[in-house]
């Protein structure tokens, strides 16, 4: 797949779910402003029936004062009968001046004893005559009936006197004159002037979305799958891409792998067909160990690769017995040695471990050790110097070779672990493999409860780090 086509299928995919998203949001608003209406209407509905309770409540309040000023112009035309007669006997019964400021006196506690009886009461404002627990307990009552539960702040509001006569809103007093719901406070009566009702609701928005939040739940969850199953296939075409080119460095290194030694042994059986080479016994019999060299380096490479693919099914099983990390390491710098000297370089061993003896599978772990010292030697352009190190740590015996070679930049170190993965050489042959030991040394570590780690520099070597816990026996 090339990059043309991937980009081509990241942007529509993209462009899908941009679109999916942009859907989402425009039907979770319109559901919003719908459900906001449908607020307004019930608020709408709720607050007229308030005000017809407190009208009937001021009604029935205006009867009984009716009954009772009924009452108090009865007891008032019986005293005033009574003190005109008392008066009048009094005016009858004038002889001296004494008499005459008697009667002024009594004029006046006649008078203050009318005006008790008649009531010299100014009529109170809104503020005194609405029962605010009453308003209270409707407002709270009403939208409950509604199906609304929103925390509300209200106030009355005179046009007459321009003012607010009653306001528990608090700190939302700019709130509750600019973005309340209003309502006449006394429809019924002639008022050119009258009160206002004014609700508010602080939170009105959360609360709606409170009320919204199963459906803006599954929204957000649908947006989010919708993203893990676009970062998911884009994951896997990338990672597809990458296997392939992978699968393809791996077959062109497999094939020039292969095609030298067969090459080798091609050349090798033609030259031994010939009659004058037949005759020389000691040139023959090195025609025959080059082809024996060729047949062993073929079995090597299959080898490798079967492993790999053991290692896949997992099927294959670890001789677990104990071993010295040292012999083993002795062992493969005598076979490996040889190659190292060849390049003029050489291999120091550090052994500062006391205790060596681990429990592993020999042979894997023999094959872990040869890949990581071969793969220093391959990687060390000129002269390679190659640092082993043994050491005992918390639990078991760490394993360091150290060389001083072209180094890992921090981005292939996160991929070197990798099956098929190969740090970019280009074109040039010249570091040869397919990508399968360090994938390889990985596996063998972890199936054994250790683990491997590497710290490098480009162009200043690397350093490998291998853990091998001791036996629990």
């Amino acid at each position: 797949m090339n990059k043309a086509l991937i980009k081509l299928i990241i942007a529509a995919v993209s462009f899908v779910l941009l679109s999916l998203t942009v859907v989402q949001v425009y039907w979770v608003k319109n559901a919003i402003s719908v459900e906001h209406t449908n607020f307004e209407d019930k608020v709408n509905e709720a607050i007229p029936n308030v005000i017809y309770k407190l009208e009937k409540a001021r009604a029935q309040r205006n009867l009984a004062e009716i009954i009772n000023s009924q009452s108090r112009m009865a007891n008032f035309i019986n005293s005033m009968d009574s003190i005109n007669n008392i008066l009048y006997n009094e005016l009858v019964r004038i002889e001296e001046p004494e008499d005459i400021e008697q009667l002024i006196r009594n004029s006046f506690m006649a008078s203050e004893v009318l005006k008790k009886l008649v009531g010299n009461k100014k009529p109170f404002g809104t503020e005194k005559l609405l029962d605010k627990k009453l308003l209270d307990s409707l407002l709270v009552a009403e939208l409950r009936n509604k199906g609304i539960q929103a925390k509300f702040v209200y106030g009355v509001y005179s046009t007459a006197r321009n003012k607010m006569l009653i306001d528990n809103s608090g700190k939302y007093g700019a709130k509750l004159l600019k973005d309340s719901f209003v309502f006449t406070l006394y429809p019924n009566e002639t008022n050119r002037n009258p009160d206002y009702l004014m609700i508010y609701f602080p939170w009105e928005i959360r609360y709606l979305m409170k009320q919204m939040a199963s459906i803006i739940f599954i929204s957000i969850i649908l947006i989010i799958i919708i993203l893990m199953i676009f970062i998911y296939v884009i994951r896997v075409i990338v990672w597809q891409r990458r296997l392939s080119e992978m699968k393809n460095d791996f077959i062109n290194n497999m094939t020039h792998e292969i095609k030298t030694p067969i090459s080798t042994i091609s050349l090798a059986c033609e030259a031994l067909f010939d009659k004058e080479i037949k005759k020389n016994h000691l040139l023959s019999e090195n025609y025959l160990n080059v082809i024996n060299d060729e047949n062993k380096r073929l079995d090597g490479i299959a080898e490798r690769i079967l492993r790999a693919a053991t290692l896949d099914s997992g099927d294959f099983i670890l001789n677990m017995t104990k071993v010295d990390v040292h012999q083993i390491i002795d062992h493969v710098i005598n076979t490996i040695g040889i190659h190292v000297e060849v390049k003029d370089g050489k291999i120091i061993k550090d052994y500062r471990a006391k205790n060596a003896t681990v429990k592993a599978d020999r042979i894997h772990l023999t094959s872990v050790i040869s890949n990581l010292i071969d793969n220093a030697n391959k990687y060390s352009p000129k002269k390679p110097e190659i640092k082993i190190i043994t050491e005992n740590v918390a639990g078991g015996v760490l394993i360091t070779i150290r060389d001083k070679g072209i180094g890992i930049n921090k981005e292939n170190q996160k991929k070197i672990f990798d099956k098929l993965y190969r740090v970019p050489t280009g074109n040039i042959h010249n570091v040869k493999g397919f990508g399968l030991g360090l994938s390889y040394v990985k596996a063998i570590m972890e199936r054994h409860g250790g683990k491997v780690r590497v710290e490098s520099e480009f162009k200043n070597g690397s350093r490998f780090s291998v853990y091998l816990p001791f036996s629990d026996d």
